[in-house]
């Protein structure tokens, strides 16, 4: 079935937003975002259509794009145009999912590359996808090396495939990338700043969802059911819940700031997790928050404004260039820094298709260079918190070792409230969750405190 966006019908709408992530370097929200805009989409149920086509083919990626690669033979997908391209990478992802009628799925995309492109463009697409619709992909598979099989049934990239082999062990690597092809589960945080847990809990309840809570922490809800997005609830509306991921919640209990605490949160935007610890202060004490990027700011301030948080001062600043006098000191420090993202593969699909161990590698660089700036911050009786939502060793473990190794003055405490396992490297301190374990986001969690008195104010 087709849903129809002015002239376009949802698989023309997919093909379109998957054109804007390949020409503009978008991401997919990004992408679906400015798609919706343009298109003045305003029914939920037409955009939630589009959102899954597009989500499902990009998770996928890789293994239509080997699968067209094998039909077209000479002609490669890459030197097809790019709406053709994207179109038929739609296609073959419904034909392969069952989500479609094989048959109905190849004459909508003839139809609307006759009408984009031209008739005998679409005589080629319609000799495409009946190859696709005859193709044997379990046949060939196994016909494979096994780490490019593996790969190809997963979808993800081949080094990913031995990275996690390596890391968790072949079972629990197959389970954790298998877990990237899911849709995540539905988190939202009530947002104390403006209604009750219990209030809330009710107001959800009335709009048909069911709530979940989870041990530990009672400001957050996993959702069940509901007749409709909770983004279009009156509830979500008044900005009295947001839509948080258990492991970002996780973060700021770690954290867990008193009301007259002075915290700094080097990596602020988008202000998922500042928001939280505002929350869990009342609004009280005070939360410098720096990022590099005004864009990012804007958007942070306006997630602050809807929250009805005042209690946090916003920097634009580096925090590889700290902007305070040498004396400063603060009683918590939060460095959630940029990473690879290898742990949100459910929500940020797009991800793996541009991701190498050179680029990880990278970004542990970047990220011990912000946590031992952080550290130059701590108060002698206060602690810092480092999160990443990486799977990765390099990112995590290996920035704590070596911080450690030249730091003595710090220690790991306990990360709680504990939810997930132990880390690696014997840092049993610091907390691991992953999606397959936890039902949650990829996500590491250190704590340290500061052993030795330090000098500032």
């Amino acid at each position: 079935m087709s849903y129809l966006v002015a002239s376009l019908s949802r698989e023309e709408a997919a093909a379109d937003v998957l054109v804007l992530w390949e020409e503009e370097y978008l991401s997919l929200r990004k992408a679906l975002n400015r798609f919706s805009k343009n298109q003045d989409i305003t029914d939920w149920k037409v955009r939630t259509a589009i959102h899954s086509l597009v989500f499902e083919t990009m998770r996928r990626l890789n293994t239509i794009d080997w699968v067209l690669d094998q039909v077209l033979s000479r002609s490669k997908l890459l030197n097809l145009d790019v709406f053709t391209r994207n179109l038929l990478r739609v296609a073959t992802y419904l034909i392969f999912s069952g989500k479609g009628v094989a048959a109905l799925a190849t004459n909508e995309a003839v139809t609307i590359i006759k009408r984009r492109r031209s008739r005998k463009l679409g005589g080629f697409i319609n000799a495409v996808l009946r190859k696709v619709q005859l193709f044997d992909f379990e046949k060939l598979l196994r016909s494979l090396p096994e780490t490019q099989s593996t790969a190809l049934k997963f979808s993800v990239p081949e080094w990913l495939v031995e990275y996690t082999e390596r890391l968790l062990g072949k079972e629990e690597a197959h389970a954790f990338l298998s877990s990237g092809l899911e849709n995540p589960p539905v988190y939202v945080r009530v947002n104390t700043l403006i209604g009750s847990i219990a209030e809330v809990k009710q107001e959800l309840e009335k709009e048909g969802f069911e709530c979940l809570s989870i041990p530990k922490i009672p400001e957050i809800f996993r959702l069940k059911k509901g007749s409709r997005p909770v983004t279009k609830t009156s509830t979500y509306q008044r900005s009295a819940i947001y839509l948080q991921n258990l492991a970002s919640v996780i973060v700021g209990r770690v954290v867990n700031p008193f009301p007259q605490t002075i915290l700094v949160d080097l990596c602020a935007a988008p202000g998922s997790k500042t928001s939280h610890l505002a929350q869990l202060m009342g609004n009280k004490g005070n939360i410098i928050s720096l990022d590099w990027s005004t864009l990012r700011l804007r958007e942070f301030e306006k997630v602050l404004t809807r929250q009805s948080v005042r209690n946090t001062h916003i920097i634009l600043a580096d925090g590889m260039s700290l902007p305070f006098k040498e004396e400063f000191r603060a009683d918590c420090v939060l460095v959630d820094p940029p990473c690879s993202s290898t742990g949100v593969l459910q929500t940020r699909p797009e991800v793996k298709w541009g991701l190498t161990l050179e680029i990880v590698s990278r970004m542990s660089k970047i990220q011990l260079a912000l946590f031992k700036q952080g550290s130059k911050l701590v108060a002698s009786d206060g602690h810092i918190v480092y999160s990443t939502c990486s799977i990765t060793k390099e990112e995590n473990e290996d920035v704590i070792r070596k911080f450690l190794a030249n730091n003595p003055e710090f220690e790991t405490v306990p990360t709680e409230p504990w939810i997930g396992s132990p880390a690696f490297e014997g840092l049993t301190n610091c907390q691991r969750l992953f999606p397959h374990r936890n039902e949650t986001e990829g996500f590491f969690i250190a704590k340290m405190i500061r052993k030795q008195a330090s000098s500032g104010k």
